[in-house]
């Protein structure tokens, strides 16, 4: 059963391990990263459900907050919490997030107001996306809440949204058949950026996390495992068909990916007896760590390797997925170490 203060006191090393094990398939969403894989669609597991977590994670907080007051506090001190990690990442970055934009080139007035909207609404350092999308995202969902709105419109709201994101990523190529759909898009586009690498990305997804927070379900763990298998099948068959269509934008978001994000969490959520014997804390700090830095590290990765490996090759790509890891992994060992060090707990601020 999904019942928050349970999962929180028996599972919570759960999640620090679902964690860390999402981070290593977002790493290999942007090492392995040819539509021919046949991985593909699992690997695109991995940030939906992070939405979930953190939303989760969040909503459980409110959950103990009393009055307006406290839960504005809590949204507030989340919101710092991320920012600074964003933050943090952006300056540790900024070499080669300059260089990978060529925003060196013309300095110049619209190329700050190329970084204003990339930051708020895109990315700017690789894979920063998320972290913006879940500060608007969570904001947006709570404020709703606030309001007193349903979670049935909620959710609505979400899956419109996402809806719209598969028009800009997987499903590009039909969308652009539609003349009213396609307009909308490079109007939103113009103003937003990329809906899929933004926030109606993510939410849908937390507005799962808040009600799996909120609320108490049970589905047995057999119609659960049935259900997931069956939505696996679905969502390959979404892959193969999508392939067919030719040309594929992005392959961000596929539309089996929310019901199967939701039931694989709940899988996890409701078997509190699962429990972890070691300290998780140190994969939690690992898994953050990994995200924000996996693609930098790829990037010069390939500025090395090209010179000994034929790329967009097999080998390439399983060497990249690799040594990226290993690499990221190793900077995530490094700031735990020195971050306990007086002078250096500024560290602390990349997890």
């Amino acid at each position: 059963m999904i019942l928050s203060n349970q999962y929180i006191k028996y599972n919570s090393r759960l999640i620090d391990l679902l964690k860390f094990v999402l981070a290593v398939l977002v790493v290999g969403v942007h090492t392995l990263y040819s539509v021919d894989f046949l991985g593909r669609p699992i690997l695109r597991l991995g940030v939906p459900t992070f939405f979930i977590i953190s939303s989760y994670l969040f909503f459980i907080k409110q959950n103990s907050c009393a009055t307006v007051h406290e839960r504005k506090q809590s949204l507030a001190s989340y919101v710092k919490r991320i920012l600074k990690l964003y933050l943090f990442w952006f300056v540790v970055l900024l070499p080669i997030t300059v260089y990978n934009n060529k925003w060196y080139i013309n300095l110049g007035a619209g190329t700050i107001v190329d970084i204003v909207q990339n930051f708020l609404f895109y990315q700017t350092f690789p894979a920063s996306w998320y972290l913006m999308a879940l500060i608007i995202g969570i904001s947006i969902v709570w404020a709703l809440a606030e309001k007193k709105v349903n979670d049935v419109w909620i959710i609505i709201t979400g899956i419109l949204l996402y809806l719209f994101c598969c028009m800009s990523s997987n499903y590009n190529s039909l969308a652009a058949k539609v003349p009213l759909l396609g307009r909308a898009l490079k109007s939103y586009e113009m103003v937003f950026t990329m809906p899929h690498n933004s926030f109606p990305a993510g939410i849908l997804f937390i507005a799962m996390g808040k009600i799996l927070a909120q609320r108490s379900f049970y589905v047995s763990n057999k119609l659960l495992l049935i259900v997931a298998f069956v939505l696996f099948v679905l969502l390959y068959c979404e892959y193969f068909w999508v392939k067919s269509f030719g040309v594929i934008v992005s392959d961000d978001c596929y539309i089996m990916l929310p019901p199967l994000c939701l039931c694989l969490f709940m899988l996890i959520g409701q078997n509190e007896k699962l429990k972890l014997g070691f300290n998780t804390k140190p994969l939690r700090a690992c898994s953050t760590i990994v995200y924000c830095s996996h693609i930098s590290v790829a990037f010069c990765l390939y500025g090395v390797m090209r010179y000994y490996v034929e790329y967009d090759t097999t080998a390439y790509k399983l060497l990249s997925f690799l040594i990226t890891l290993a690499l990221s992994l190793l900077i995530a060992i490094v700031i735990l170490r020195l971050e306990k060090r007086k002078r250096l707990r500024f560290l602390r601020y990349s997890h």
